[in-house]
């Protein structure tokens, strides 16, 4: 794995960024499957947004999302290619 695309696969962890791999990197696997979760984090974490209203609810789902998020920027810079919790499972499966 080479520092570009690790980079480039980075992108996919921070919002709406994940479109630039998910497009332009379409025959790279690595990136592929990091941008593939990037979507699922993005849904999730607009999703998570309505859960204002329930304090102690929002905290709760809030540090989970940042577990998982931060899991998935180190499996990136590590070069491996491991699902996150949950969101991998999701990810996997999308066809694009």
């Amino acid at each position: 794995m080479n520092l570009k695309s690790r980079f480039i696969a980075l992108l996919s962890y921070f919002s709406i960024l994940f479109l630039i791999p998910l497009n332009r990197y379409k025959k790279d696997e690595f990136i592929q499957y990091h941008a593939k979760q990037g979507v699922i984090l993005f849904i999730l974490a607009v999703v998570l947004t309505f859960t204002f209203w329930l304090p102690i609810l929002a905290w709760v789902c809030w540090l989970a999302f940042l577990v998982i998020w931060v899991t998935g920027i180190i499996n990136v810079l590590s070069g491996k290619r491991e699902p996150l919790p949950v969101v991998g499972l999701i990810g996997e499966r999308i066809p694009f």
